[in-house]
């Protein structure tokens, strides 16, 4: 405490004594008493800015303790109390310098040293917020013993900051050091859930989630995570009532709006939107439902609803580039180009440097037959982002519409789309243990089959008529998809061989990027019953695309090694979208036979034909990405 004269000394101590026992009143009147014999002693001001912080006053507070430091620069507490309030006035950057200052002056200040790694971290500092961290926790005074709750928050953040890094094996042990030291805090739990969902093991995430619940976290988030580990694990009704929960505790929760939707879709539910209704109803100056309602309507393809929907949420903000965006691209489905296209340019100049607005413009500048602006549109978005697949496949489209205009097939068409190169089939052996292939699909279909309880299609998806598994299926410790993966990770190096193989092209999306050291990124498993079908679509989180075969109905297995029919085969080159005068028929189909993995550019169009039969096809399917 700084020196001060006997009669103020115990008036400020008489108001630590008070805010110590919880009597706040007491305390804010002592030290205004002290400020009424020296208006700027700062102990009295760092006190009264410290509590009007608690009080939720950062503007008080933040007046209060830069009179506190400027008559006491060297004040360490101040400048952690300045942090925080200019952290709630928005002044991160500030924040960061007072901070940094409290630090400074004093070295093992441990939660000036925590508030300031919280900071960096949202800030975009991950480094810098690990030094801070590291030093936090090497500090004495940040020992676990003598700061268990600090230090517990600490290892928080570490995991939070080993999460964003991908080290999601780091951040779990993390997690669970934390735990050991603070049983007891129900967000480490939280988060070792989310983590655990994250890793695929959503048993232990929906135990970490129960537990969190049973120390008392009641939020919105905490429900919503429950109920996705809760869908993962095939418990579809409890997981809705989960999202319900969380939309309870948050009306306008997005992801909880947004999953509950989804769900409800595959579980059959004719009235899916019902939440997003309600939350529209209830919050009508919000675009946040309507806007959600309106990008699942476009998915499902039902163009008129989502028409309505985005012109509902843009009557409520019209500076949204995605509902322009959305709301284009439904009405040039509907045929109604001018409208569409004034949409798509109004997203365009809201946004003119995101490649998603440009590709979506040149998709209805193609349906609306003009096809010389979309090509300029799509080089644009190839321009903005060179590795957007599904930019390449919009402007490979302009060129084969420009080619089929000139009587001759183009060059730059054949040039990105060389079906018979780029487009590779392999049939697998059986893995070790099974004498043939027949066998070993036979059990892995007996083992996805519980993966394919969905009573329709998801929403946001291709497929028609039939089911999807959740997640990443190469990431659940499933032992007979595991060993497909194996084997299909050594298909990947054949096609990955044979790429090197072609002639070089540092600009072509497919050739220009080859490289021996790839990722899986996606993977699923998809389900069609009679009818089904695959809608033409591309993969925009890929390099490398696949299906495999796991099992085939009756007629596409009767017409193995012949050609009567392509029923349920895959094909390449029809889009999902017609230009006038212009047949856009597909260039390539490959034949489905148990044990085969088609191996593909993701920028390519490719599409399920529907077939009929009483027994279902069932597929695993997959994206590559290279590694630098």
């Amino acid at each position: 405490m700084t020196s001060v004269r006997p009669d103020l000394r115990l008036l400020i101590e008489h108001g630590v004594k008070a805010r110590k026992q919880g009597r706040t009143a007491a305390a804010q009147a002592a030290f205004s008493e002290a400020l009424t014999l020296d208006a700027e002693q700062p102990d009295a001001l760092g006190m009264l800015g410290e509590m009007a912080l608690a009080q939720g006053d950062a503007a008080r507070a933040h007046e209060l303790l830069t009179r506190a430091l400027r008559a006491k620069p060297d004040y360490a507490h101040a400048w952690l109390r300045m942090g925080e309030a200019q952290v709630a006035l928005g002044l991160a950057h500030d924040a960061q310098a007072s901070f940094a200052r409290a630090a400074e002056l004093r070295p093992d200040f441990i939660e000036a040293l925590y508030n300031r790694a919280r900071l960096l971290r949202a800030l975009g500092e991950p480094a810098q917020a690990e030094a801070c961290l590291r030093q936090a926790l090497g500090s004495q005074r940040g020992s676990q013993t003598r700061a268990p709750t600090l230090w517990a928050q600490m290892l928080q953040l570490r995991a939070l900051l080993q999460d964003d890094a991908g080290e999601l094996g780091l951040a779990l042990a993390t997690l669970d050091q934390a735990i050991e030291g603070a049983p007891g805090r129900a967000s480490l739990h939280h988060n070792r859930g989310v983590l655990l969902q994250r890793l695929s093991r959503a048993a232990e995430a929906l135990a970490a989630h129960e537990r969190a619940l049973s120390l008392g976290l009641d939020s919105a988030d905490a429900h919503y995570n429950r109920g996705n580990s809760l869908q993962s694990l095939g418990r579809g009704e409890e997981a809705l009532a989960s999202y319900r929960t969380a939309l309870a505790c948050d009306p306008q929760h997005a992801l909880a709006l947004y999953d509950s939707a989804r769900l409800r879709w595959r579980l059959g539910h004719a009235d899916f939107t019902q939440e997003l209704d309600a939350a529209a109803a209830a919050a009508p100056q919000s675009a946040l439902a309507p806007g959600i309602k309106a990008r699942l309507l476009l998915r499902a393809g039902r163009d008129e609803q989502a028409a309505l929907a985005y012109a509902q949420a843009l009557a409520c903000t019209d500076t949204v580039a995605a509902y322009h965006d959305g709301l284009g691209q439904a009405l040039a489905r509907l045929g109604r180009f001018e409208d569409a296209l004034a949409a798509h340019r109004r997203a365009v100049a809201l946004t003119p440097q995101h490649a998603a607005v440009h590709i979506s413009h040149a998709g209805s500048l193609l349906r609306a037959g003009d096809v010389g602006q979309a090509a300029h549109v799509a080089e644009n978005a190839v321009r903005l982002d060179p590795m957007d697949q599904q930019a390449w496949a919009f402007l490979g489209l302009t060129w084969r519409v420009a080619g089929d205009t000139a009587s001759a097939r183009d060059a730059r068409d054949a040039w990105l789309n060389d079906y018979q190169q780029h487009v590779q089939v392999f049939d697998l052996a059986p893995p070790e243990g099974f004498a043939d292939v027949a066998s070993f699909n036979q059990a892995l279909a007996i083992a996805l089959a519980p993966m394919h309880s969905d009573a329709q299609a998801p929403i946001d998806q291709t497929l028609r008529q039939g089911s999807q598994t959740l997640g990443d299926i190469f990431d659940q410790g499933q032992p007979l998809v595991m060993q497909l993966k194996e084997r299909i990770a050594q298909a990947v190096d054949r096609y990955i061989a044979h790429l090197h193989a072609l002639p070089a092209d540092d600009g072509h999306p497919l050739l220009g990027r080859t490289s021996s050291r790839w990722r899986f990124t996606d993977s699923w498993s998809s389900r069609l019953v009679s009818g089904g079908f695959h809608t033409p679509h591309v993969h925009p989180h890929g390099w490398i695309s696949s299906c495999y075969y796991v099992a085939l109905p009756t007629v596409m297995v009767a017409n193995e090694g012949a050609a009567t029919s392509q029923a349920g085969w895959i094909q390449f080159g029809a889009p999902d979208l017609a230009v006038p005068g212009h047949a856009l028929t597909a260039r390539r189909a490959v034949q489905p036979m148990v044990g085969r993995l088609v191996l593909f550019p993701s920028f390519m169009w490719h599409s399920t034909l529907p077939f009929t039969d009483s027994q279902p096809r069932l597929t695993v399917a997959f994206d590559v990405m290279p590694l630098a």
